[in-house]
């Protein structure tokens, strides 16, 4: 896993993408059948989607909103990534590994043509394994904040939530052990 800044971060700010491998992936196109990746992603998003009832019925499915690279900040950064990973596989010993063309965003997109790439990336962009802040955890519900801070929800008693939803940003690390901390917090507070 690399954690880096973007040019548009902080520099002393928390890293705000991470590129690691993935794979193997079977894949039609690769003269093998299978290939690995390179994946990137956004650790500070800010673009912000929603969940929302559709009805009060609870067998209707919600309305949500990914909101993918709405942010033009977003889009900028995920163009950089997509450059860093490029470099990355295109140096040794990763380069001497790979064999047959890139299959996205592929040859015919060079470095320079930054509209391409975001076209490309616009194209295969998607969510995975991270998301957070669907139960926001805040002090004012009317910003959207769900949750107060030991995670008991707004004007309901008796009902807490101890997992990722609660977080109001994605953290510049795996969820894993960030949930896992939020989840034993809560529960501590909740058996005292």
């Amino acid at each position: 896993m690399l954690t880096l800044r973007s040019g548009l971060a902080a520099s002393a700010g928390p890293p705000d993408l991470h590129i690691f491998p993935a794979g193997p992936f079977d894949a039609p196109a690769s003269p093998a059948g299978g290939v690995f990746g390179l994946v990137t992603g956004l650790l500070d998003v800010k673009s912000r989607g929603s969940v929302q009832l559709r009805s009060a019925d609870p067998l209707d499915p919600p309305r949500i909103d990914l909101a993918h690279l709405r942010d033009p900040d977003d889009l900028e950064r995920m163009v950089e990534a997509t450059l860093q990973a490029r470099r990355i596989s295109r140096t040794a010993p990763l380069s001497d590994l790979v064999q047959g063309p890139e299959l996205a965003p592929g040859d015919s997109i060079s470095d320079a043509d930054r509209p391409g790439l975001a076209r490309s990336i616009r194209d295969r962009v998607s969510s995975y394994h991270h998301p957070v802040g669907t139960c926001a955890m805040g002090p004012d519900p009317e910003a959207g904040a769900v949750v107060d801070a030991r995670g008991s929800v707004h004007s309901v008693t008796g009902l807490s939530v101890a997992d990722a939803s609660i977080m109001p940003t994605i953290p510049s690390a795996n969820t894993n052990v960030s949930t896992i901390l939020v989840a034993e917090r809560i529960a501590a507070w909740l058996t005292t």
